[in-house]
């Protein structure tokens, strides 16, 4: 296949920070009288922007919630994950270094379910932020993944900077199960890392590697074409 474009997911996929998050989700809950530890919240929260992670564990928790309530959690949630990232965020290093390796004719974008000031923020730092384009956050979809909006949302992005741009010619980059899913049902072709999960739980991806180390376009082009 011929790979002219490239959707990236966002946490866990150029940047390490899931513990990070959750370190913040579980400061903000326990000021509510709650808790969670790690493995139910990959389990059953991690994909989730950070609106559906608070409606569905309070739900889960037989807590009662309208949007203001909602809306003050993620403030604070956000407050907690600023003040834990930083002046220098956990970038994972072989992620950065093949979008650094990439050829500037070969169109980047995101689809997170961050929040679009915690992407700028990173993407500031390691000067990256006019390498994608579109970048779609959390605010700019209805419905978070494993609905695929998101995806779908960036390869519109993509096709109106170059409208011969078609979806077999596009991949994804993910980390998470749900993410995957999400982009299958966008109908593009994606590359699971086992960063968050264990390969197993990635098994549905069209390749799972550890990282992008020693990958290159045109090696990833030719294994997915097989």
């Amino acid at each position: 296949m011929e790979i002219r474009a490239v959707i990236f997911d966002f946490n866990g996929v150029l940047v390490d920070d899931e513990p990070v998050h959750f370190r913040a989700f579980q400061q903000t809950i326990q000021e509510e009288g709650l808790d969670l530890d790690w493995e139910d919240y990959c389990e059953k929260y991690l994909p989730y922007d950070d609106h559906n992670l608070f409606f569905h564990f309070l739900k889960d928790q037989e807590r009662s919630s309208s949007s203001t309530d909602i809306e003050r959690l993620i403030q604070v949630k956000s407050r907690h994950y600023f003040s834990a990232i930083g002046e220098q965020a956990p970038t994972i290093p072989s992620s950065i270094a093949f979008v650094n390796g990439l050829p500037a004719a070969v169109a980047l974008a995101i689809a997170s379910g961050a929040a679009r000031q915690e992407i700028e923020f990173i993407l500031d730092q390691l000067q990256l932020r006019q390498r994608f384009s579109p970048i779609i956050a959390a605010s700019d979809v209805e419905q978070g993944k494993p609905h695929p909006e998101a995806f779908l949302t960036a390869l519109e992005g993509l096709q109106k900077m170059d409208p011969s741009l078609e979806p077999d010619q596009v991949i994804v980059i993910e980390d998470s199960y749900r993410g995957v899913d999400s982009a299958h049902q966008a109908g593009l072709k994606c590359v699971a890392l086992s960063t968050t999960y264990p390969p197993a739980r990635l098994s549905e991806a069209d390749l799972v590697v550890e990282t992008l180390a020693g990958w290159s376009l045109g090696r990833l082009a030719e294994t997915l074409g097989e």
